[in-house]
Parts: structure tokens; sequence; C-alpha cells
């Protein structure tokens, strides 16, 4: 019991009683009231210290946001212009102009996906980062999603196998779960050498699915795994395939997941590949629908 809550209840019990004089009932109103404003200001001294340590925090991400953006997009950029003046010298045959344009494009798509990327980070931190829950059949959507990178696995001659359990229908953001399991199997497909095999499993376990990627990759280091969902960290492995990486997927993921109130993680040892994981409730706390 805080001391307000003492000096309340001590007024409550004398505060109908004759036997006390006017001036004793005075004092204790008057011990209560500096009381209150006491416990008041302190509550917002504490409120404003935690504002502005987050505020510290959400500017230095901030900070850290724009430096790292401004240097992944200067490499596109330059490339763009690059490729752009040689167009305009208008002296290279039709095949050359065309394999300029599509590095062109490929250089823009790079662009709109760290754009992308940013912008799910600052609604995200800003709080504007909205869920819509609805049942849906998860093992669809993992076929789904397999299906649409197919193709980019197989430009690098690589096979995806498929171990996907059948499923209770999960309640869950279907674009945000698809945006994260895409995340996964893209890496996997980046960091994989040309002929590997991806592996995709999809598993129930207590209260809540499992949904995981292997691959045959070069593995990451227990210390570079530390920190693999935070903000613009990358493994110290490059793409097998000259692909990019923003830095942002992963911990998108993180913060969708835990949204989701499920759970992500990765099994690693250097030389013995990688398996990507995350965990989903079937349920959401407060979801009748």
């Amino acid at each position: 019991m805080t001391p307000i809550d003492r000096l309340s209840r001590h007024f409550r019990d004398h505060e109908n009683r004759d036997d006390l004089p006017l001036l004793v009932l005075e004092n204790l109103a008057r011990i209560a009231d500096h009381a209150v404003h006491d416990e008041l200001l302190k509550e917002l001294v504490v409120r404003y210290a935690t504002a502005e340590r987050e505020l510290s925090r959400v500017n230095a991400l901030k900070n850290s946001f724009l430096g790292m953006a401004a240097h992944d997009l200067r490499n596109p950029l330059t490339a763009i212009r690059g490729f752009a003046d040689l167009l305009l010298q208008g002296d290279m045959d039709e095949e050359s102009s065309r394999e300029f344009l599509h590095m062109i494009r490929s250089a823009s798509q790079d662009m709109f996906q760290l754009l992308d990327d940013l912008l799910d980070v600052s609604h995200i931190e800003s709080g504007r980062f909205s869920l819509n829950f609805a049942h849906q059949d998860i093992r669809q959507l993992a076929l789904e999603r397999i299906a649409r990178l197919a193709d980019t696995a197989a430009r690098k001659s690589m096979t995806m196998t498929q171990e996907l359990d059948t499923i209770d229908e999960s309640v869950c953001d279907r674009d945000r779960i698809g945006q994260a399991m895409d995340n996964f199997l893209t890496n996997a497909i980046k960091y994989s050498p040309e002929g590997s095999e991806i592996t995709v499993t999809l598993q129930s376990v207590p209260d809540a699915v499992r949904f995981a990627v292997s691959d045959q990759g070069p593995g990451i280091s227990r210390e570079e795994q530390g920190n693999l969902f935070n903000e613009f960290a990358k493994a110290g492995s490059v793409t097998t395939g000259g692909e990019k990486s923003t830095g942002l997927g992963l911990a998108i993921v993180k913060k969708i997941i835990e949204a989701h109130k499920g759970h992500v993680g990765i099994d690693s040892e250097p030389g013995k590949g990688s398996t990507f994981y995350f965990t989903l409730p079937l349920q959401q706390p407060g979801h009748n629908g």
C-alpha cells in the first residue's frame, strides 16, 4: 500500500468521527493533498525520463537508417546513372542497349526493396504496424510462397524439398506471414551454392505451427547469430549469385512474428548450413473470428 493509500484510508476512517477536532481533520486533508501532488510529480518525472530515453533511441535509429540507407542507395543510383549516360551516347547496338536497360531495371528493383523495407521498419517503430487477423490455411500459404520462388531457385539449379504437414487453420495476417516465409526462402536461395538443396518444413507443435527453411550454405557462427535479427545486420557470408541484401529483412520478420506472439530463431554451424524457423500460435489472444 502506497503512502497515499494509507493516508486516504486513514482519512476515510476518521472523516466521519465526531470525536476528532476539525483542525486534525484539516491537517489530514492537507497532508493527503501534498502526498498526492508528490506522487503525481514522481510519476511525471518517470514518464518524462522514459519518453526521453525512447526518443533518444528512436532518433539514434533514425540516424542509423539514414546513414545506411544513403550508403545502400548510392550503389544502385551510381549504376543507373552510369548506364543511362552510356545509353544517351547512342553508339551501341540494340543487344547491348537492352542489356543495359535490364541492369537499370535490376538496380531500381534493389532500391525499391530497400525503400519498402525502410517503410516497414518505420511503420513498426512508430506504432502504425497493424495486422489483419483471420483464419488461414497455413499449409496452402507455404505452398504458394514456395511456388513463387521455384523459378528463382531453378536458375541456380537448386531443388526445393517440401515436408509440409497438414495443419489446422491458424489465425494470422496472411500477407505478413507470407512476407516472413518469402524472406527465409529468398535468403536460402541467395546464400546457398548452385546445385544445392533447400528443405522447407511445416510441422505441428503444441498449440502452434513451426515453419522452417534449411539450406546447405556456409553456415553462421554463434557470434553472428546473436545479431542477425537486428536492423541492418548482415552475416559475414556473401551471396552466391551476386544478389543484394538490405540487412532489414530478418529484423522485419522478427517483429512480424513477435506481433503474432510467436518466436523466431536459427540453428546453424559454420560449414553445416543453416535452418531459419518461426513458430506461430494457432490462435491469437482476443481473436474470436
